[in-house]
């Protein structure tokens, strides 16, 4: 046979991959865990709010139709930054906690009730949400606080109603800052709807909402909103002031 015709060998077409080196697992390791975490970030609030606001109609549901009252657990839902709000009932007016009398708070409950005694309705804003008894950080997840220190819906003096300045748009008292004089607030029970008229916007500091707590109104019936401001700092309190207008018995 001619040396020309020699058949060449066939050379395998598959090389042998090399294994990794440790710093190349640990990189890939490394990328899929942060990208777990960064949707976990990403998802969890949206969860949360998904689940707030589910709550905060059924417990206007139930309201309008039931006993009025939602339960869920104590470490559910947590908007961000409540335990630094001067929102908490106590035997006093709304103070910083590093300011309160109180030597040492109350056990935390494990299952929270949520009562509402009504609705509040801003048309202006798009606020339609349930009104619940208490401002206490629980409340105020799921609904505006009535004050309880303060004059209930409808009486002559200061009826007080607190709320999240939530930082997405339209949520709670989140659009509370484009509320102007002249706009209507409606705070509807199962007896009456009540119609106040936006007379005055103040922002002040914290430490200043005892001395509006304590305005004295000479009889008249009137309304005051609370919120954070501005939206995410919270360095000051937004305060909304309004008069009675009309009442219209419902029942």
């Amino acid at each position: 046979m001619s040396i020309f015709n020699r058949e060449k060998p066939i050379e395998n077409p598959i090389k042998e991959r090399k294994p990794k080196k440790p710093i190349i697992w640990f990189l890939d390791i490394l990328v899929i865990i942060i990208a777990v975490v960064g949707i976990y970030l990403i998802v969890k609030p949206m969860y949360v709010h998904w689940q707030q606001d589910r709550l905060s109609s059924k417990l206007q549901e139930n309201f309008d139709d039931g006993d009025g009252t939602i339960t869920f657990q104590a470490d559910q839902w947590v908007v961000p930054g409540e335990d630094l709000e001067y929102f908490e009932d106590n035997d006093g007016y709304d103070i910083p906690p590093a300011e309160s009398d109180i030597a040492e708070p109350e056990p935390e409950p494990e299952v929270i009730t949520v009562k509402a005694i009504g609705k509040i309705k801003i048309d202006k804003i798009g606020v339609d949400m349930p009104v619940a008894e208490g401002s206490t950080k629980y409340n105020l997840r799921v609904a505006i606080g009535h004050y309880s220190y303060s004059a209930s819906p409808g009486e002559p003096g200061l009826s007080i109603y607190l709320g999240h300045r939530m930082y997405d748009y339209g949520r709670h008292f989140n659009r509370l800052g484009e509320v102007v004089t002249g706009d209507i607030v409606v705070i509807e029970t199962k007896e009456a709807r009540f119609t106040y008229e936006v007379d005055r916007i103040s922002i002040i500091d914290p430490q200043e909402l005892p001395a509006y707590f304590n305005e004295q109104t000479d009889g008249e019936n009137r309304l005051l909103l609370v919120t954070c401001h501005p939206v995410r700092v919270a360095s000051h309190r937004l305060l909304v002031h309004g008069k009675l207008i009309s009442t219209e018995p419902l029942a």
